[in-house]
């Protein structure tokens, strides 16, 4: 492991916009390339790191950031978290995904807020949880993204989805060049007519090619009526 990459936890304290001071223990999953905030006046955690999809998308810039309302785990079905946390009295379910930039403290609507229901179905949370859950969440990824690992587990990130990507890479080349084949066949067609019309005009333009009667037979020649 890099040594410079800290292992063990932090202890910290993360204040929102209009003072809501929160004590954390910061815990970095270099495996993942996730940052584990476990916030003791939300009796949870919430997760901060990269939408790993979000490589594969041409639409938009910057970076996409994922939270994860509890603990994150290897399958990307999951929506209910171990150790979601609680905002207002209510638990929170499933991740969300936005661009930093995006990022406001004074409005909720670039975030997503869902409440555990303890089913499939996990509503739209209310809009006081909304409110400070976006508040809480952006004081948390600001700080995470001032940290000086946070590049460091960016690239951690970037390195577990390596060899996907590098799949991803090879099946593109692969169709790449079978469209490149199929395009370079019809480029040579089309500059092999374009020769053979261009020998058409030379020939017309220097007399070689003339442009002659069909012989009629003497027994099929008729007279037009008159």
């Amino acid at each position: 492991m890099n040594s410079t990459r800290p292992t063990g936890p932090q202890y910290v304290t993360v204040v929102t916009e209009v003072g809501y001071r929160m004590h954390a223990t910061v815990t970095l999953d270099w495996e993942r390339g996730a940052a584990l905030y476990r916030v003791a006046e939300l009796g949870g955690t919430i997760t901060v790191g990269w939408q790993s999809g979000h490589y594969y998308l041409s639409c938009c810039g910057g970076d996409a950031i994922e939270i994860t309302y509890g603990k994150p785990t290897p399958s990307p079905f999951t929506e209910h978290f171990e150790d979601a946390p609680t905002v207002y009295g209510v638990q929170l379910a499933q991740q969300a995904v936005f661009h930093s930039e995006s990022m406001s403290p004074t409005s909720h609507r670039w975030l997503v807020v869902r409440r555990e229901t303890g089913g499939h179905y996990s509503p739209t949370a209310p809009e006081g949880t909304q409110r400070r859950t976006a508040a809480i969440v952006y004081a948390i990824t600001h700080h995470m993204l001032t940290r000086p690992w946070a590049a460091e587990l960016r690239r951690a990130h970037n390195e577990q989805h390596a060899p996907a990507r590098y799949r991803h890479h090879q099946q593109a080349i692969q169709e790449l060049e079978e469209e490149v084949a199929q395009l370079q066949e019809k480029l040579t067609r089309e500059r092999e007519r374009a020769a053979a019309q261009v020998a058409m005009i030379e020939k017309a333009e220097t007399g070689e090619a003339r442009v002659t009667a069909l012989h009629v037979p003497v027994g099929e020649a008729r007279p037009i009526a008159a």
